[in-house]
């Protein structure tokens, strides 16, 4: 009999096979669900890196052009009166937005329905864009295109050159602070262009006399801090920006101003006077088409040209250079300074130089640049930056872009046709119009005022980029006041309130938990580095003890428990300090001054999406605000003259 070997072989089967494909696949997703966790924290720690990169890089900028750094940046509260008041109790970590009413389309209301502005204009960075008193002394002249003065760029600019608000002047452009003096000028004083009189200061019928042109109109601008009864309660308004127009008379002689015409009073509100060391008043600059001829230096010296209303473009008059005006026994340089509202602190300004190599191209800090229909964080189309400028066909034609770059010694943008953008890696090139490698790069320049392109050799210039980028990135400035002055209230913009100096000065009571070895200040410096000249306190000893140059911040987080502001204390530096000693001299702090500058980088890489609901819009933005990432970089910083 034959017999057949049979070898039995071992096999999967389908069930066994199924089970095998199912444990993988929960492996594998499971492996999987850590690789977008893992590339979201890579991504966000890439992006932190950039953020601490472009702060510092903005610090440079600054440090490089430090004579023009303002005397401050704040919050303030447009009007329809004329004026603009500081909102100093808005402290520079409220990113919310300035109401609590958001329509479908994204606009902020007011609370009986009047639109303000965009969202984007009314929170997080851009709620603190009010620049005060940048300048420099008048540049000397040179020729931009054809036209010839000393050209001033803003450094934050663009600029927000529309006024927000009916008769609010947003841009304004001022000299020297004139010499103020006592009571009146009397019928027979003389006259001197450089100084006026505060009569009544404490009085409802406070006035100034300011002096008065044989030949042309003059403006002033008039900042103060004014007492107001609101029909309750007495409250001190800080005026920042108020405009007092005084015509020419051949006469001469000085105008009379009343200053309640200048507090913004509203209905059931009445005037109660001013403190005296709050009223500044500056001669302004006159906005001219085309410079008057050489003749009456004294009044061209404060003539100027806008050369570009969005991009800060400012041009003054040649006579202006070299012009000096006297105070008393001494003479000063004439200095041009400027308040006005950064259009939008999410416009990235970025400086280099263009390459001499054949190929000049730069990559930008950030990628994933927004462009024309691009979706922002509502979910709705990116329409360019807000800022017109020339169609290039050499008409009047305006058009909103999405990318600019801006040559920075003339104010010039380059054309399109000269530039290639590659907006998802943020790479740009600078196009050879003449493609001849031979002669450097050629590109297109459109000077400030001109519609047509010109041929410039762009190669080696020093240029600034100007775009957004996807994430709300925004690059902000926050500056303290130059100096501060000492009030015995609640503390306002550039303000101190020492303690127990109302009870030494007035014979009032001590402010409620108010501490005498703390110095306090409005919420909107919190967290901002000062530095203190000269200060005399008690330490125990039979003699007071002086402290000088010294450097504090201002804290943060949490304020006086009790006072509810931010403060200095005297005890970080010297625990035996028991109070601020006023009786050796009248005074006990003086020549406080704001030392440092801060940098701040914003981003926020969420959405949010709009409803026909204001309270769905609000919650929804407020939970979209949660996701704001935030780096700062301080460092101290002043202007030679301060």
């Amino acid at each position: 009999m034959k017999y057949t070997l049979r070898t039995r072989k071992s096999g999967t089967s389908l069930v066994e096979l199924l089970v095998v494909m199912v444990i993988l696949l929960v492996g594998i997703l499971a492996v999987v669900q850590i690789f977008p966790r893992g590339l979201q924290l890579i991504g966000i720690e890439r992006s932190k890196t950039m953020m601490v990169n472009m702060a510092n890089a903005e610090m440079d900028r600054i440090r490089g052009n430090l004579n023009q750094l303002p005397e401050q940046i704040l919050p303030v509260i447009y009007t329809t009166s004329n004026i603009i008041i500081a909102d100093s109790t808005r402290g520079p970590n409220d990113l919310g937005p300035m109401t609590n009413r958001i329509d479908p389309n994204g606009v902020l209301l007011d609370l009986v329905g009047n639109p303000l502005v965009a969202w984007q204009y009314g929170s997080a960075a851009n709620n603190t864009r009010r620049v005060v008193g940048e300048g420099t002394v008048i540049p000397a002249p040179r020729y931009i295109g054809s036209a010839y003065g000393g050209l001033m760029t803003l450094q934050f600019a663009p600029i927000l050159y529309a006024s927000i608000a009916p008769g609010v002047p947003n841009l304004l452009v001022y000299g020297n602070d004139m010499l103020k003096r006592p009571g009146n000028p009397g019928p027979f004083g003389s006259v001197r262009s450089y100084e006026y009189f505060l009569e009544d200061y404490e009085l409802p019928t406070s006035a100034i006399h300011l002096p008065v042109s044989t030949t042309v109109n003059r403006r002033f601008r008039l900042t103060m801090s004014a007492w107001v009864n609101n029909g309750v309660s007495d409250e001190r308004r800080e005026v920042i920006d108020a405009v007092i127009n005084v015509a020419s008379n051949p006469l001469g002689g000085y105008q009379t101003v009343l200053l309640d015409g200048y507090a913004g009073l509203g209905g059931g509100e009445s005037f109660l006077g001013v403190e005296y060391d709050s009223v500044r008043v500056a001669r302004m600059f006159d906005e001219v088409v085309a410079f008057s001829p050489s003749g009456n230096v004294d009044d061209n010296a404060y003539e100027y040209r806008l050369l570009d209303q969005q991009l800060g473009l400012l041009l003054f008059h040649p006579d202006g250079y070299k012009y000096r005006e006297r105070r008393n026994t001494r003479t000063l340089p004439l200095v041009a300074r400027v308040n006005y509202d950064v259009l939008d602190w999410r416009i990235i300004k970025e400086d280099f130089r263009v390459s001499n190599a054949v190929l000049a191209e730069h990559r930008l800090r950030l990628t994933n640049l927004m462009h024309l229909n691009s979706l922002m964080p509502d979910q709705k189309n990116h329409i360019g930056l807000n800022i017109n400028v020339s169609d290039e066909l050499g008409g009047a034609g305006v058009e909103n872009r999405d990318f600019l770059l801006m040559d920075i010694a003339t104010g010039g943008l380059y054309s399109k046709a000269s530039l290639k953008v590659d907006y998802s890696a943020g790479m740009i090139q600078i196009l050879d119009q003449d493609n001849d490698a031979s002669n450097g790069t050629q590109a297109g320049l459109v000077y400030p005022g001109t519609s047509v392109p010109v041929t410039v050799l762009a190669s080696g210039r020093a240029v600034r980029a100007l775009y957004q980028a996807t994430g709300e990135w925004a690059i902000q400035v926050l500056k303290p006041a130059s100096l501060y002055r000492q009030t015995l209230g609640f503390p306002a913009a550039a303000q101190f309130y020492a303690g127990g100096s109302r009870q030494f000065q007035l014979g009032a009571p001590l402010v409620p938990g108010e501490s005498a070895t703390r110095i306090y200040f409005p919420p909107m410096d919190a967290g901002k580095k000062i530095s203190i000249g000269e200060l005399w306190y008690n330490a125990g000893g039979t003699e007071p003890t002086r402290m000088e140059n010294q450097e504090f911040t201002i804290t943060s987080n949490p304020p006086d428990a009790t006072v509810g502001l931010p403060y200095i204390d005297l005890r970080t530096i010297d625990p035996n300090a028991l109070s601020i000693n006023y009786a050796r001299y009248g005074y006990g702090v003086r020549n406080i001054k704001g030392a440092s500058i801060t940098v701040r980088v914003l981003w926020n890489p969420s959405v949010w999406t709009l409803t026909n609901d204001e309270a769905v819009n609000l919650e929804n933005f407020e939970i979209w605000g949660r996701s704001w990432r935030k780096v700062e970089t301080e460092t101290m910083l002043q202007k030679e003259s301060e």
